[in-house]
């Protein structure tokens, strides 16, 4: 029996909350036998079990050990295994703890490092499998870990992330913004201004964009189905992020039939295959230069929305699971 630490599951998640829901259902569809532990008040399409899972420490030295010990193996995403020896964990990870160590951070996050700091090389070490959502993170582990072995195995894309209508009106393009400095919307930003020398650009930004003066048309937060119907009427998405432990909203993107147009750092790469251009993510000329050829250049952005649409048929829940439903045989075995 397999536990599946699902405490960053939300109703409204995003994020983690959104790839630990993912697995653990299609786990539960493949049959096989694993007990969700999610927060009181959260369900998933499995068998559940409620935990107390507040505060994080709390969960993570006291629930997790005792789960460990029920169970034949805990998946769970946290790289803050309990002290006490004891139990079979994979870990699975989507960024190096020391990126996120290195960010701005407030004052809780900031005394919620000093545990991470602590505690995840040895939690990584005493894993019986670390897992990675991307080669670029899997790369960052073990450069952080040397002599350790990460495994990568994709999440997959929910499927109302599909071709459809737009909103229709005026062409645009399409960014979404957060409070992510990593993000880097003000490169963007300045991509589209330089592009805009060449022709007319329309910028909607989704999002959190605090304290931007820009010639865009902001959103603000937007709902799942909101986030689906901007990409699917957009001309192209435009992104510069400095880091993604997978690149999530290009997948997005590709999956509603919106050409790329971004970074070529970190898991973008590896995530999008020859089915969008890519530019150095500190090169606003670069990504001006890209975001005009999508609009201008004749078959292009048709040749791109096929190809993203083949490329994002490949992320599925069903093929993470049956990687998962692997790896747990061969910890049995």
């Amino acid at each position: 029996m397999i536990g599946i630490d699902a405490t960053a599951v939300s109703p409204e998640g995003k994020g983690i909350s959104r790839v630990m829901r993912g697995a653990t259902e299609a786990l539960a569809r493949r049959g096989v036998d694993v007990v969700a532990l999610v927060r009181e008040g959260v369900a998933v399409e499995a068998r559940c079990e409620p935990v107390r899972a507040r505060p994080a420490v709390l969960w993570e030295q006291v629930g997790l050990a005792r789960a460990g010990r029920r169970f034949d193996a805990v998946l769970t995403p946290t790289e803050r295994l309990p002290v006490v020896p004891g139990g079979r964990f994979v870990v699975w990870l989507y960024e190096t703890p020391a990126r996120r160590l290195a960010a701005a951070r407030g004052i809780y996050q900031r005394g919620s490092d000093l545990v991470t700091r602590a505690l995840w090389k040895r939690s990584l070490r005493r894993a019986a499998a670390v897992v990675a959502g991307s080669a670029a993170t899997a790369r960052d582990l073990e450069e952080a870990l040397p002599g350790i072995r990460v495994r990568v195995i994709y999440p997959g894309l929910d499927p109302e992330f599909s071709p459809g209508a737009g909103p229709g009106g005026e062409p645009y393009v399409f960014h979404l913004a957060s409070s992510d400095p990593r993000d880097n919307t003000e490169t963007v930003l300045r991509a589209v201004e330089i592009a805009r020398q060449r022709m007319p650009v329309r910028l909607v930004v989704g999002g959190a964009a605090p304290g931007m003066d820009a010639d865009a048309e902001f959103t603000g937060r937007v709902s799942d189905e909101e986030l689906v119907t901007l990409y699917r009427g957009a001309a192209a998405y435009v992104d510069a992020s400095l880091y993604e432990g997978f690149g999530y909203q290009a997948l997005e993107a590709m999956a509603c039939g919106t050409p790329f147009v971004g970074s070529n750092a970190t898991s973008i790469p590896e995530v999008v295959g020859d089915a969008g251009l890519l530019a150095d993510p500190r090169d606003a000329e670069a990504l001006a230069g890209a975001l005009v050829r999508v609009l201008s250049e004749a078959g292009l952005g048709e040749e791109l929305r096929r190809r993203g649409l083949e490329r994002a048929r490949e992320f599925t829940w069903e093929r993470t699971a049956a990687e998962f439903e692997r790896l747990f045989e061969e910890l049995a075995a």
